[in-house]
């Protein structure tokens, strides 16, 4: 479907962009394990988490994708982050 094949677009996209993003099934959220600019999204997380949310969104749109539901969960956990590119599916 052509959601999904966009938010694997914006999957290649993060992991060119050295993020090293991990997909769930139906490519729905990513796990950011790596940020290319680590040291500056722990000073400053509101400006650096909002640039790579961004890049998300415009990718999606580019794509042709609905951006509703798109969240960036900055630190989450130990070692990641995580990208919501899509609502979850009822």
């Amino acid at each position: 479907d052509e959601p999904r094949a966009a938010r694997e677009k914006v999957t290649e996209l993060f992991d060119d962009m050295g993020f090293a993003p991990e997909p769930d099934a139906d490519v729905r959220e990513l796990r950011l394990t790596r940020c290319p600019l680590l040291q500056a999204a722990h000073e400053q997380p509101e400006v650096v988490c909002s640039v790579h949310l961004g890049v998300a969104r415009g990718a999606l749109e580019e794509y042709g994708a609905d951006t509703e539901g798109i969240e960036l969960h900055s630190f989450i956990e130990p070692g990641a982050c995580l990208l919501r590119l899509a609502p979850r599916e009822d």
